[in-house]
């Protein structure tokens, strides 16, 4: 998990995040270049705004860009060209560690860690009295198994411990995410084979996590996409299609509904 906010200390001449952002996201002609393939442009000139609040699904075949966007947003690389805003501010502008505290990642493959089920979750904010734990646990679906568990949240997860199921470490990550409480949410959706079952804990505990802040989906579902306040159709770096899924259902024969005929709206880049 990308998003601890664990960097000490502040980078030097970067300020932190004030406290009251609305979470409003803006990729402003964004071209990125990865050092190792010069000749190849990932993005190119992206452009796109998720307001406060807003659903923003990302869509588009394998290597379309779309970690790529979702790794920008996490500043783990700077754009070639352009600039990403939170708010009205460009997000270089800020220190690391105060602004990735604004943003909660769910990764497609969920990392736990050795330790407690208590301690993976607590990582989304090391500060948490328990009870607040318990409560990001119970709003993430997860607080019927962890009690099933002969230790409860004292279980240990990893090699040395119980082994988790894919259904179950995604609700842990989603009830980290909770206990971070970010205005900013950037999810990778899990196209792992979970039952049926496990899906739907995992869909309701995201619907929650969702509620009132801004997402970023790079999306694999449909019923996803068809949730969203607007969609992003990605094809070789560039924005070939945006719209809500009415619209670009509706208009010409392009990816978008080729995709959604398919029902396969874009394996991870």
């Amino acid at each position: 998990d990308l998003m601890a906010g664990e960097i000490e200390g502040t980078e030097t001449g970067k300020k932190p995040v004030p406290d009251k952002v609305s979470g409003r996201v803006s990729f402003q002609n964004v071209s990125f270049v990865y050092e190792s393939r010069k000749n190849t442009e990932v993005l190119k000139d992206i452009s796109f705004e998720a307001a406060a609040g807003q659903r923003v699904a990302v869509v588009g075949p394998s290597g379309a860009g779309k970690s790529t966007l979702a790794s920008l947003l996490l500043r783990l690389y700077e754009p070639n060209q352009g600039k990403i805003l939170l708010d009205d501010e460009n997000i270089n502008a800020y220190d690391l560690a105060s602004y990735r505290k604004q943003i909660a990642f769910v990764p497609q493959e969920i990392i736990l860690f050795g330790g407690t089920i208590r301690e993976n979750i607590a990582y989304g904010n090391p500060e948490a009295a328990f009870s607040e734990i318990e409560a990001a646990a119970e709003k993430a679906n997860a607080l019927e198994f962890i009690r099933g568990f002969e230790q409860g949240f004292d279980t240990i997860v990893g090699e040395r411990g119980i082994q988790l199921s894919g259904g179950q470490r995604q609700r842990v990550a989603v009830a980290r995410a909770i206990l971070r409480d970010p205005e900013v949410l950037l999810l990778d959706e899990a196209t792992s084979s979970l039952d049926a079952e496990s899906e739907r804990y995992v869909q309701a505990a995201v619907g929650r996590l969702m509620k009132d802040r801004t997402s970023i989906v790079i999306a694999h579902r449909l019923s996803t996409v068809q949730a969203a306040d607007r969609i992003v159709v990605l094809e070789a770096g560039s924005i070939v299609e945006r719209g809500t899924h009415a619209e670009l259902v509706a208009g010409s024969d392009g990816l978008y509904k080729r995709l959604v005929r398919m029902q396969n709206l874009g394996d991870l880049a």
